[in-house]
């Protein structure tokens, strides 16, 4: 695998390079999501701590199928692994998003 932090990925000219940079870019919105997570689980208390559990879970799978769904339309073709990546950033993000209103009423 070509590692993303070789090069600049504003400059990505190869598909490959392109599909890189996509995964990277949903590693980093996976990162933020793992410490707004933990930044609002901590403020629970042990009963929403395990349904919160429960629906990250449930929303992972949820995420993960949904974005494989859509990239399985360019199965074979070298956009699949570029469109599950985006599309597993743009869901990443609006879960962030989601965890974040939730603090914000907390």
């Amino acid at each position: 695998h070509l590692q993303a932090d070789n090069f600049d990925c504003r400059n990505a000219e190869t598909q490959t390079e392109i599909n890189q940079c996509a995964y990277q870019d949903f590693q980093q919105k996976d990162e933020e999501l793992s410490q707004i997570y933990q930044q609002y689980y901590a403020k629970l208390e042990t009963k929403r701590q395990q349904q919160l559990q429960h629906a990250q879970s449930v929303w992972m799978t949820f995420r993960d199928l949904s974005c494989q769904y859509e990239a399985d339309y360019y199965q074979g073709g070298s956009l699949a692994p570029m469109v599950y990546s985006s599309c597993l950033k743009d869901k990443t993000i609006e879960r962030i998003n989601d965890l974040k209103n939730y603090i914000a009423l907390y």
